[in-house]
């Protein structure tokens, strides 16, 4: 069956809104907060926190990521020494502790941002004992995680009224086991299954820039098109758009980040098949090339849904 294709008058509107947003260089907090969450895009960044590795997918920390308007950090997590770390594939003595993420660089930002919400979407090869006893050394985190079944909204809640609750840090993780209420020592921590509150599109374009697989499907067996989270009627899913190659080349992350590359592979590709608009854009090297301007075209100006 063909793909019904996006209405001619969404393309041009994109190119006014882009000469609108032109002079825009982050993906801030929007002005008018007042629709439910799940009506805002943001910049998401893959394996936030490799700016340091020997194939980094981003070249800023973590801290710098979300001074940039950066809302969305994907962490990929290992038991290492004692620890829970963050680190792709193979853990060295130096990868970060996931809490000293938290203690160092997410916890100072919300303090230093108080109108922010931040989206942690976790890889998670951790067991649940290991990971509780990691976020044990973040204390100041319980109480701030989102508790989806604390709000008995018909819908997501607005940014406005989760600010509001101080429940400003979301968790998703790909583990279902290890989502849910994960006890600490020092209180409850709040995870949402990713395959229940999210969509997410298959992550790579190709394995090298060489090749570009622009078509949207889904990552799991539900379509992206999927309207309703488990237990929560009237919720539904964020959409993850995943837009970066299976290795990182920061010389053509500026294409692959191209405003109209991203708008093109949206409205040709991923709004047919998930009939609404992205919430997390996930990129390599988020400052090369226009996610900001992206994002802000859909928040601002993109439809929210198709019928």
């Amino acid at each position: 069956m063909n793909s019904p294709r996006p209405n001619p008058t969404i393309r041009r509107g994109a190119f006014l809104a882009f000469g609108v947003l032109a002079g825009t260089a982050f993906a801030d907090t929007p002005a008018d907060t007042s629709r439910p969450f799940d009506r805002y895009s943001w910049v998401t960044s893959h394996n936030a926190f490799t700016s340091n590795g020997l194939f980094p997918n981003q070249t800023e920390t973590v801290s710098e990521q979300l001074a940039g308007g950066v809302r969305g950090l994907m962490l990929d997590l290992h038991a290492s020494q004692g620890r829970v770390r963050l680190c792709h594939n193979l853990c060295t003595g130096e990868a970060q502790p996931l809490a000293d993420l938290v203690n160092e660089e997410l916890l100072p930002f919300l303090e230093r941002d108080p109108d922010a919400i931040v989206s942690l979407h976790l890889d998670d090869f951790t067991d649940a004992k290991d990971l509780a006893a990691e976020l044990g050394h973040s204390p100041d985190l319980t109480g701030k995680t989102f508790d989806p079944h604390a709000w008995p909204t018909p819908e997501w809640p607005t940014p406005e009224d989760i600010v509001k609750s101080g429940q400003r840090v979301l968790v998703f993780s790909l583990k279902r086991d290890n989502s849910g209420v994960l006890m600490t020592r020092a209180g409850a921590i709040h995870i949402m299954p990713s395959e229940d509150f999210t969509v997410e599109n298959y992550w790579s374009l190709g394995a090298t820039p060489l090749t570009h697989d622009n078509s949207c499907r889904s990552r799991w067996d539900t379509p992206l098109s999927r309207r309703e989270i488990p237990g929560k009627p009237g919720w539904r899913p964020l959409f993850t758009m995943n837009q970066f190659h299976g290795a990182p080349f920061e010389s053509h992350a500026g294409s692959d980040n191209d405003f109209d590359r991203l708008h093109s592979r949206y409205l040709d590709h991923c709004r047919p098949a998930a009939r609404r608009k992205p919430n997390f854009v996930a990129v390599d090297f988020y400052q090369r090339g226009d996610a900001a301007r992206f994002v802000n075209w859909l928040t601002l100006t993109a439809p929210d849904e198709l019928p």
